[in-house]
């Protein structure tokens, strides 16, 4: 009776084993669609701006004078102070920079 408790324990590892080894089923790639315009737009990357959420501030003063420092430092950034509540729940002005 052990015994063939052993030999259907080794079985069950063996072919969950297996199984575990196996490769996945993979879709079959689909082609992708031809676009219909004869003539394709290029957008430089470095030339598009995005907003990046930098630090918060109790007073509007505050946030401007580390907006304006990080200005200072990068000339082509720009610096957005807007009022919200931060993750404390507390009223403060957040600094925006956008590069």
């Amino acid at each position: 009776m052990r015994a063939r408790r052993i030999m259907a324990g080794l079985a069950l590892a063996t072919t969950v084993g297996l199984g575990l080894m196996a490769a996945p089923a993979q879709a079959a790639p689909t082609a992708a669609p031809v676009a219909s315009a004869p003539t394709e737009v290029v957008v430089d990357s470095r030339s598009v701006q995005a907003k990046h959420f930098y630090s918060s501030h109790w007073t509007r003063a505050e946030c401007q004078a580390e907006g304006s420092y990080w200005l200072s430092q990068h000339p082509t950034w720009t610096a957005t102070c807007e009022p919200g509540l931060g993750t404390d729940g507390r009223f403060k002005y957040h600094l925006y920079m956008w590069y």
